[in-house]
């Protein structure tokens, strides 16, 4: 049900629309390369910011949060939490 189009940065689930930031839209990007793959926040950061970019890794974690609660709007919940490890892509076909 999860799709990106990536010449307009735009993310679907199913027929539903997510208007995600460029920051939330990279992240997930990032996560659906690797379907299943736990990725820390430091992987996260190096698919979401370009390079020379430096932010707190908490920051991944607002961003993530924010992204959570857009596609909690249209019943979806991708983006799971491994805890002590990172964030991964859960069931989303």
């Amino acid at each position: 049900k999860l799709a990106l189009d990536l010449d307009r940065i735009i993310a679907f689930w199913g027929d539903d629309t997510v208007a995600l930031t460029r920051t939330e839209f990279r992240i997930v990007r990032t996560l659906m390369g690797y379907p299943g793959k736990v990725f820390s926040r430091d992987e996260l950061m190096d698919g979401a910011y370009d390079r020379g970019v430096v932010v707190s890794d908490r920051t991944i974690d607002s961003h993530v949060r924010k992204a959570r609660k857009k596609f909690a709007e249209v019943g979806a919940e991708p983006i799971e939490t491994v805890h002590g490890m990172g964030y991964k892509l859960g069931a989303c076909t």
